[in-house]
């Protein structure tokens, strides 16, 4: 069988009559050729089905029409919503997404940053694992037009897409006082070990540079507002350290209930971690919402599909993935592109209700 035959520069020159010089003269926008010609070459081009290469499309250009996402773990909802909104803006621009999954390691990620830089993609829409200082590290970032996405301040001077996690902290909480709850436990979710010794330090922590670095904090801030409204502080006893899985909510949860201090209601990072608290619960004949009230702060639909579906507060994720993309092309052609903070709500489900006193 004989292996089609791929059109090229020399191809259309033959068939319009023309110079390869002229034909890609035009291909590459070239103004000073007679415009009756280049028409004609266009035409040619067309009617042969040509396609530029990448690798010719950057050589005129320097644009490869890739970008490149990199998200902490692609099977989470919350990150494969920003995927696909940065895909689907990203083809309105005529571009393709590469997509990296560092599974919520630091180290994958670093390596996969360095890799990265190998491909020639024209922009990075970065949703890290890691805080600030170890970017710091990778000069690869300082050179490359990048977005940071999923986190308020990361970079300094570089644009960020993010969410209002301190208003999700504020509404989950506030809600919780409304219902007449009053010992809310938190959990402060971390892909990794907390970068904190202890409480005090995490709590130390929400007014310093370092807090927009992780959506925990920020959410951390909101939590803590809500509370002083009510005239209340943070107590140690009621926070405690997790990851963003089932297994992480289970473990918490026997950590928090059996440290025996008052608790009425819990806040934990998202669903899966809901879904590890509702097996403890259940196992401890722990009744959800009448004797702890639970809010996810990551809503991602699996909420409802719950045994008991979960209040939670949505974020529209599709949409940072589509703001990132939009930002990322102003950084790309040399504009100012500035941060995006977008809104969050609350979505009351079963989970929480009035709580009662006898």
């Amino acid at each position: 069988m004989s292996k089609k035959r791929v059109t090229g520069i020399r191809d259309i020159a033959r068939l319009a009559g023309v110079s390869t010089a002229t034909v890609s003269r035009v291909l590459n926008g070239n103004t000073s050729v007679d415009e009756a010609l280049a028409e004609k070459v266009m035409h040619t081009a067309e009617s042969l089905g040509y396609r530029p290469s990448p690798a010719a499309r950057y050589m005129r250009s320097k644009t490869s029409g890739l970008l490149g996402i990199v998200v902490p773990k692609l099977s989470l909802a919350y990150f494969s919503s920003i995927v696909n909104g940065a895909i689907d803006k990203a083809d309105e621009y005529g571009q393709m997404v590469v997509v990296g999954t560092v599974e919520g390691k630091s180290s994958t990620e670093k390596e996969f940053l360095i890799k990265l830089s190998n491909y020639m993609i024209d922009g990075l829409i970065y949703c890290p694992v890691a805080a600030g200082p170890f970017l710091e590290e990778l000069e690869i970032l300082r050179h490359l037009p990048l977005v940071i996405a999923g986190r308020r301040r990361v970079i300094q001077g570089m644009p960020h897409v993010s969410t209002n996690d301190e208003k999700a902290g504020y509404l989950a909480t506030r809600y919780l006082l409304n219902l007449g709850r009053k010992y809310i436990g938190f959990f402060a979710g971390f892909w990794e070990k907390p970068p904190f010794p202890d409480y005090p330090s995490m709590i130390a922590s929400i007014d310093t540079p370092l807090s927009g670095s992780f959506s925990t904090l920020d959410r951390l801030r909101g939590y803590r507002g809500a509370l002083l409204e009510e005239g209340e502080k943070i107590q140690e006893a009621l926070l405690i350290f997790c990851g963003f899985d089932a297994e992480s909510g289970y473990v918490s949860s026997r950590e928090i209930v059996g440290r025996l201090t008052d608790l009425d209601a819990l806040i934990v990072p998202n669903c899966f971690v809901a879904r590890g608290v509702y097996r403890f619960c259940q196992e401890q004949g722990i009744r959800i919402p009448e004797d702890i009230s639970l809010i996810s702060l990551d809503d991602s639909s699996t909420g409802e599909l719950l045994a008991t579906p979960t209040t939670a507060v949505v974020h529209d994720m599709y949409r940072v993935g589509v703001e990132a993309v939009e930002r990322l092309n102003q950084v790309i052609l040399g504009e100012e592109a500035q941060d995006k903070l977008i809104d969050v709500k609350l979505e009351i489900r079963q989970s929480t209700v009035q709580k009662t006193f006898t």
